[in-house]
């Protein structure tokens, strides 16, 4: 009989929609989108790169279910806001990527997609 409580405990749990991964996700577009802010307020910039911050938006006038129109090699997101075309730092919104997604981990712990020959202390 405890094992039956058990399982039918472990089921409600994963069913709640208050536990799931797609808890605070409202967003029913497919794609890869901007769900919503998650910062107070999110900086918009004209560039991906060394770009200069047009303007910042409250949260509450971020746009929810923004489409994703690119994507750059420092992880700044490309979105459509009013018509205009915004790139936006990742850590300020909450986003959904769908597919697919690209290695990065030898860029990130290399610096390039060379192959280097070298030696760490301690794996010896």
């Amino acid at each position: 009989m405890r094992i039956l409580l058990a399982f039918a405990f472990v089921g409600a749990v994963l069913a709640s929609p208050a536990l799931s991964a797609e808890a605070g996700d409202s967003c029913s577009a497919s794609g890869d989108v901007v769900t919503a802010a998650r910062t107070p307020q999110v900086d918009l910039y004209d560039a991906a790169g060394g770009g200069k911050r047009v303007q910042t938006l409250d949260a509450a006038k971020f746009p929810a279910c923004a489409p994703i129109t690119g994507r750059a090699p420092n992880m700044m997101l490309q979105v459509d806001v009013s018509g205009t075309k915004y790139w936006v730092p990742p850590y300020m919104v909450k986003y959904r990527f769908a597919g697919k997604l690209p290695a990065v981990c030898r860029n990130l712990a290399m610096g390039s997609n060379q192959q280097k020959v070298g030696a760490t202390r301690g794996l010896g």
